[in-house]
């Protein structure tokens, strides 16, 4: 348990990055002058969401993400504090009546929906991501363009950056190993902690409502998030605390 307490301690301090989006996305193209003949975004080498650039976009993000908590205020450190109650907290409380509930009541039904739900969070989730990005060339609109880029940047910072290390520290046995909760062995263990599936739903989620800048987008989006979550323990891949961290790593590292 000393080990679970340090690790979910560090995920919060280190992962949460807490600071508000830009509400309007990336930065608009400057005026042309008048008589200037406009150029499409889609054309220019300027372009920041030319999937050329994508490299350089994760490095310039990476950097971002990295020093965001030495520009964090009082507010950030107070949400950084409740999500490190939040993933203890489950952990402590609920992930073994949890898992017993899951292990309860898991049916032929439930299980053909959560194999259908945690498409959202594997590798379906950069197919969505990468085809949002075709369909604002294929379409011309550089708003569909952009959430697609930024999808694709969130959900590989989250999980290099964060989620994938976190496993190999934390080293946490899955619910499927029949090991209980608190069985950790670090640098050579499980990888239940935290859930990459659940990251790249929230990963891509939260950018998704962030360019959408409509609640009932968002609602949709973090909903559908948050079933994938509920389907890798309903599968027995994940414990609750597990889901909580991914959510968490994926939310703020899209609103950084």
């Amino acid at each position: 348990m000393r080990h679970f307490t340090i690790f979910t301690l560090l995920l919060s301090a280190g992962g949460l990055f807490a600071e508000s989006p830009d509400p309007n996305g990336r930065v608009a193209d400057p005026v042309l002058a008048e008589g200037e003949p406009s150029t499409s975004p889609a054309n220019t080498s300027s372009d920041p969401d030319r999937f050329t650039h994508l490299p350089w976009l994760l490095l310039d993000d990476a950097g971002h993400v990295i020093s965001a908590p030495a520009r964090w205020d009082g507010s950030d450190w107070m949400t950084a504090g409740v999500s490190a109650a939040a993933v203890l907290g489950s952990g402590l409380l609920l992930d073994r009546s949890m898992d017993r509930f899951m292990a309860r009541h898991a049916n032929a039904s439930w299980d053909r929906t959560a194999k259908a739900l945690v498409n959202l969070g594997g590798t379906p989730s950069a197919l969505i991501a990468g085809g949002t990005y075709l369909a604002g060339i294929a379409f011309k609109e550089p708003e569909v363009r952009a959430t697609g880029i930024d999808t694709l940047v969130t959900m590989g910072l989250a999980e290099l950056l964060l989620t994938l290390p976190l496993k190999v520290v934390v080293g946490r046995s899955r619910p499927s190993a029949d090991q209980g909760t608190n069985d950790f062995h670090p640098f050579n263990g499980g990888e239940s902690f935290p859930s990459s599936h659940t990251t790249q739903a929230f990963a891509l989620a939260s950018v998704i409502a962030g360019h959408a800048d409509n609640p009932w987008v968002s609602c949709v989006s973090y909903g559908l998030a948050g079933l994938v979550g509920v389907a890798r323990m309903e599968q027995r891949q994940h414990f609750l605390s597990d889901v909580v961290a991914g959510g968490l790593i994926g939310t703020f590292v899209g609103k950084a």
